[in-house]
């Protein structure tokens, strides 16, 4: 039989008669353990409670497919007494850390030591709070640097095609202002009256106010090789050059005819090469100014998003928050994902936190686009009832099953594949809405159609705060 001085090291054991030691050492199975052995897997439903007598174990648990360490367990120690009060199971994988010596405690045998002993009731409940605390605790903020890091990739890749399309034309206009310095020297070179010069001038500036043609691909390329083709017969020099820049404002061989008969080949060239390298340059700087402004957006969008230099809690107006959050997640809306807004703008402003409740517009968003497989349609709705600001996010995905809605907000419940969830970004979202700001947050599904909504008080009404 095991020492009796052995278990009463236990903490939860300390404060047993010596004769319910006896009874659980006769209701008690010995294992010895080898260094890395598998004593028990995340998500595993065996009814045991292990007792570490000799050696270390260690706790692990699956966060953005990686093991994170949450918990060792040095003897004398013990673990599984959560799962079997809960009746859940394992929200964590141990491993043996090294060789070592073990006592398992079946269920039922661990049911009536709760009933019989009120130290030993005591000291289980405490622990299993407090590692369950810890546990999310840890797991929660890897959650919240992982959640940074996927937003942080999204937006290096959002910001990098616009700073490339800003880099790009800073290397074109680099060549287009030699081409327009080349130009500007024929002009002056050839004499062009400045009547023709007028008309020259009064013609970029006429298309490029947008009074011509809105062509597709197909008919631009069909404009810019009959301009081509017309330039080349006048003995135009590098046509090529010149052609894509006068076909995309609708420039075409009509409206250069009659400066063509009014001017010589040498003056109307210089004439021509001028208001390509201008025309080409204005839609140069066009570009640089629209990547600018979209990178501006996107700084922009982030700094708000997560209320950068200001206080943690503002006045603010939900609509924002949830275009911050649109804008930040374009890049998984992009791929097959449509929005419709139907926004309530009357909705007054709410004092929020304002940082926290974008991360929960951020996790509902992203629970519908893995719902919809990353293709349907995301409908986000805000209204007033009664005393309530409301906002409803829905998608038109397969929508929950019955057994698992009583489950949404519970910690580490997960329907995702080990490794890809942690069961935490509805409980997070739970948490901000109803403990954080005194709302509440509900949920209707049907195939098809599955709606969260969100309501927040339009006064505070005693929220806890944290």
């Amino acid at each position: 039989m095991i020492d009796l001085a052995k278990l009463r090291a236990v903490p939860p054991f300390a404060d047993l008669s010596d004769e319910q030691l006896r009874w659980l050492a006769e209701h008690l199975t010995e294992v010895d353990v080898k260094a890395g052995d598998v004593l028990r897997l995340e998500g595993d439903t065996k009814p045991v409670f292990f007792i570490v007598l000799e050696g270390e174990c260690q706790a692990t648990k699956f966060s953005g497919a990686k093991q994170i360490p949450t918990n060792r367990f040095i003897a004398p120690s013990f673990f599984g007494g959560a799962s079997l009060l809960a009746g859940t199971p394992s929200p964590g994988t141990v491993v043996a850390a090294t060789d070592g010596h073990l006592a398992l405690l079946p269920e039922r045998g661990f049911k009536e030591l709760l009933l019989a002993s009120e130290a030993f009731s005591r000291a289980i409940f405490r622990s299993s709070l407090d590692r369950l605390s810890t546990l999310e605790a840890t797991v929660r903020n890897r959650e919240k640097l992982a959640a940074l890091g996927t937003l942080a990739a999204g937006l290096a890749h959002e910001l990098n095609n616009p700073a490339a399309a800003v880099a790009r034309t800073a290397d074109c206009a680099v060549e287009t202002l030699a081409m327009l310095k080349n130009a500007a020297v024929a002009l002056s070179l050839s004499t062009v009256p400045p009547d023709a010069m007028s008309a020259l001038d009064s013609l970029g500036a006429r298309k490029g106010q947008g009074n011509g043609p809105a062509a597709n691909a197909l008919q631009q390329s069909e404009a810019e090789d009959a301009l081509l083709d017309w330039l080349a017969k006048l003995g135009i020099a590098r046509p090529w050059l010149m052609a894509p820049s006068l076909a995309r404002i609708g420039v075409g061989p009509a409206d250069l005819e009659p400066l063509a008969a009014r001017l010589n080949e040498e003056q109307f060239a210089a004439g021509i090469q001028w208001l390509a390298a201008t025309l080409e340059l204005r839609s140069l700087v066009e570009e640089t100014r629209r990547g600018a402004v979209r990178i501006s957006e996107i700084v922009k969008a982030m700094k708000s998003y997560s209320y950068m230099d200001q206080a943690p809690q503002q006045a603010v107006d939900l609509h924002d928050g949830i275009e911050d959050t649109l804008t930040i997640m374009h890049h998984w809306l992009k791929h097959g994902v449509t929005v419709r807004r139907e926004y309530d703008r009357s909705l007054p402003n709410l004092v929020v936190y304002g940082s926290e409740l974008n991360q929960v517009w951020t996790n509902l968003i992203d629970n519908a686009i893995d719902a919809m497989e990353g293709k349907g349609e995301i409908v986000i709705r805000t209204g007033r009832d009664a005393n309530d600001a409301v906002v409803e996010i829905t998608d038109n995905g397969p929508g929950i099953a019955p057994e698992v809605m009583p489950h949404l907000f519970e910690p580490f419940f997960t329907t995702k594949p080990l490794g890809e969830g942690t069961g935490l970004g509805l409980d997070i979202s739970y948490q901000t809405v109803v403990q954080r700001h005194g709302g509440e947050i509900r949920v209707d599904s049907r195939p098809g159609r599955t709606t969260f909504q969100v309501r927040l008080p339009l006064a505070p009404r005693g929220a806890a705060s944290r």
